[in-house]
């Protein structure tokens, strides 16, 4: 296969994050969703973005939708997939302590804020970049659950469905 290719045409892939129509896709509205994350799909075949970024036109059979994705957007279908339940600027509590080179950073229980999103491409695994006072610390998704009902107002909203 060729440099920078992760799949061939007919393989199955998972769409890891919600694509919406940043304009270009005909008959959608700007904004609107076009795949949902964790939606199936085949690729039929690939190209180049400036000659530097993957895209794979990929077929969605339940939509009959056919879209271009580029390859961090994807990742093998047969990968165990877990959704993102955090997006960048939401709140999130840990369920772990933190320490670095014996020093304490934070509590288990803590509020900490997502300030980037990662998931391996090879594994599947999601993890988190999160801000604890003025340093920010990759933590596996397992280290954070949802902020609690009654702190919900504190979480942060975006005002563009279109972000």
């Amino acid at each position: 296969m060729e440099d920078g290719v992760r799949f061939a045409a007919g393989a199955e892939v998972r769409v890891v994050r919600n694509v919406r129509n940043d304009g270009t896709f005909y008959g959608v509205a700007k904004g609107e969703l076009i795949v949902a994350e964790g939606d199936v799909g085949v690729v039929r075949k690939h190209g180049w973005f400036l000659q530097e970024q993957v895209i794979y036109e990929v077929f969605f059979p339940e939509t009959g939708q056919l879209v271009g994705l580029r390859d961090v957007e994807v990742i093998d279908a047969a990968l165990p997939f877990v959704p993102c339940r955090f997006r960048m600027l939401d709140y999130a509590r840990l369920t772990l302590s933190l320490a670095s080179q014996g020093e304490l950073l934070a509590r288990k229980g803590d509020r900490v804020q997502v300030t980037w999103i990662d998931r391996d491409l090879a594994s599947g695994e999601l993890s988190f970049t999160v801000k604890i006072a003025n340093t920010e610390v990759q933590v596996p998704a397992r280290a954070l659950e949802d902020v609690p009902a009654e702190e919900e107002g504190s979480r942060w909203r975006r005002k563009s469905a279109a972000i």
